[in-house]
């Protein structure tokens, strides 16, 4: 007599295998995917076509975004469906390649965001020392990529088809199998240190002092300015300024005109001053959020052996370690969407050769109507205030003004 087996999730229900679950992840996964994908590439495309961005600098940034379009091929689509099926549909060699590669690239992408961190404070804080060299950057990116794959060689050494037949469920599984539970635990601890503590450490130390610096150098800036326009408001006394005014005014105009240009000054520093503290602790704050909760859960699930944590209301059938483990993974994934934004996208020189890259093509060639359409609809949606306002939180009123201003002259 033939034994029968069932998927994994009806012998062992799970509220991420409910299409409750499955709806809502599969569009946010599908829209990470896309925006991503498309956002990295698009980086990738103009830094390297464009010379201005091919700085030492931007090595690291362009090594963060090879990292993102790894993990949009491969931890996008391929790790929710494991969560939610519980299956491996990809045979043995992949069960130990593709978990390296995701491994891999999730190590570049937190290893470059340190290194781009300690980069940028030492331009900023120690001026005077010796900046890294192309050849530098290029010693140090191919260091960062053998400190990723020498960290997950364990992770893939360690990955083992297994087979539930006999417990009456259909399918393989690519899972971990240690020899030894110490060896795991002692793994995961050093994944978690230097996958998240350690570049976490270094971004808000690095950070925190290019805000010191920078705050320093703005508020002498402004200083001097003040003293300048003080001075200058003295040498003219208010009544020789009226008579002035009545006898000689190209003299006055020259004045006030330096005045109204310092103010405007002050106000420009002011508000970069401003936009580049928030950028600094989105770039801290943001990386904290989405990959703390992700390593939290990876260690529950390490020392949580007889998983009681994810035990609801005390029932036993009702597991949602892989629930969660797909909400933690979801939101760290965000990084792929988000990292193109802060650390390319919001530089108006990059924005300047997005636009000049894609209009400039199509300035070349007859424009499908597509585009026309899209261009009026764009310069009508941000008509409205409140649209406005919220895109310019995100893409900031410069870039705004260089979309319209590019779709008006198509």
């Amino acid at each position: 007599m033939e034994e029968t087996c069932s998927v994994y999730y009806l012998v062992f229900p799970d509220p991420s295998s409910s299409l409750y679950a499955i709806v809502p992840f599969s569009v946010i996964y599908l829209i990470f995917f896309i925006l991503g994908l498309a956002g990295n590439i698009i980086l990738i495309i103009v830094t390297m076509k464009n010379k201005v961005l091919q700085s030492v600098q931007n090595m690291f940034i362009l090594n963060l975004a090879a990292s993102d379009v790894i993990m949009c091929l491969l931890s996008l689509p391929i790790t929710p469906v494991t969560n939610i099926y519980k299956n491996w549909y990809f045979g043995n060699v992949l069960c130990h390649l593709i978990p390296c590669v995701q491994g891999v690239s999730i190590f570049i992408c937190t290893f470059s965001l340190g290194a781009i961190a300690v980069d940028r404070y030492i331009l900023v804080v120690k001026p005077h020392t010796k900046p890294l060299s192309r050849r530098g950057a290029l010693i140090a990116t191919l260091i960062l990529w053998t400190l990723s794959f020498v960290v997950t060689l364990p992770y893939a050494f360690n990955m083992e088809m297994v087979d539930f037949s006999s417990q009456g469920v259909c399918g393989k599984f690519c899972t971990e199998r240690w020899t030894t539970a110490f060896g795991r635990r002692l793994y995961t601890m050093v994944v978690m240190f230097s996958q998240f503590a350690l570049p976490f450490t270094l971004m808000a130390f690095c950070y925190a002092h290019i805000f010191v610096v920078l705050n320093r150098r703005a508020k002498v800036k402004l200083r001097r300015m003040d003293e300048c326009s003080v001075a200058l408001e003295k040498s003219f006394p208010t009544r020789t300024q009226q008579l002035m005014k009545d006898t000689c005014n190209e003299i006055n105009e020259p004045v006030n005109s330096f005045l109204d240009k310092q103010e405007k000054e002050r106000q420009r520093l002011t508000q970069q001053n401003r936009r580049t503290t928030y950028i600094l602790v989105a770039m801290v704050v943001w990386f904290g959020l989405t990959w703390l909760p992700h390593n939290v859960v990876s260690l529950i699930i390490e020392y949580d052996e007889s998983q009681t944590f994810f035990r609801l209301f005390g029932r036993e059938e009702l597991d949602i370690s892989y629930l969660l483990n797909l909400f933690t993974h979801c939101f760290a994934m965000s990084n792929n969407v988000v990292n193109p934004l802060l650390y390319a996208w919001l530089n108006p020189t990059f924005q300047k050769l997005v636009i000049k890259t894609i209009f400039g093509k199509m300035g070349r060639r007859r424009k499908p109507k597509l585009v026309f359409r899209a261009c009026y609809l764009l310069t009508h949606f941000f008509r409205f205030k409140i649209i406005r306002a919220v895109f310019a939180c995100f893409l900031g009123n410069q870039t705004i003004r260089m979309l319209i201003t590019a779709c008006e002259d198509l």
